[in-house]
């Protein structure tokens, strides 16, 4: 359809979270609007709407896309997000490594690393790891100890958290030197 806008947002959660937060999407409908965490959805002019949920191990990725015939009215942020739906692999590892550097740059000063930039990395991992033929044989492992890092993030642990940065590290560049 010429003119259609897709939109979309997107978080990392527990899997005992996914029941409430599903609950709580579509709450708001009757006033036009889906919400998932912090984030809403315009349902105007809607033409489709898609849900998704993956599981990521301890982790789900909930995923909400709407799809709109008309001009949207989507806020400058969450047009963002929405872009991040649709990811080249190579932009998706440039990202990575920004973030990577910053989380591994906060752990060496001793500092905990910004909550959103760790919350980028680990969902921008989490995408990673649904690329085929990059590295498959590495996933679980990998998966592992993002699983690691985000649960060490969560209680404040950083020496936990900088053992889990080093470990992804070394999974970096064992995977890059086969695939690379």
């Amino acid at each position: 359809m010429s003119g259609s806008r897709k939109i979309g947002l997107e978080t990392v959660l527990p899997r005992e979270a996914v029941p409430e937060t599903l609950a709580r999407l579509t709450a708001e409908a009757p006033q036009g609007r889906l919400v998932l965490g912090e984030g809403s959805l315009p349902l105007d002019d809607w033409t489709e709407v898609k849900v998704s949920v993956k599981a990521l191990g301890a982790s789900c990725l909930v995923a909400v896309r709407v799809k709109q015939a008309g001009p949207s009215t989507v806020s400058e942020g969450q047009a963002t997000k929405a872009e991040r739906g649709a990811v080249r692999y190579k932009d998706l590892k440039k990202r990575m490594k920004q973030t990577f550097k910053h989380i591994g740059l906060a752990l060496a000063a001793g500092q905990v690393p910004d909550v959103g930039v760790l919350a980028d990395f680990i969902a921008d991992s989490r995408r990673m790891t649904t690329y085929p033929g990059k590295g498959d044989a590495l996933y679980p492992a990998y998966n592992a100890a993002v699983d690691r890092l985000e649960a060490a993030a969560a209680s404040g642990d950083l020496a936990a958290m900088t053992e889990t940065v080093a470990a992804l590290g070394r999974m970096k560049k064992e995977c890059h030197s086969r695939h690379a």
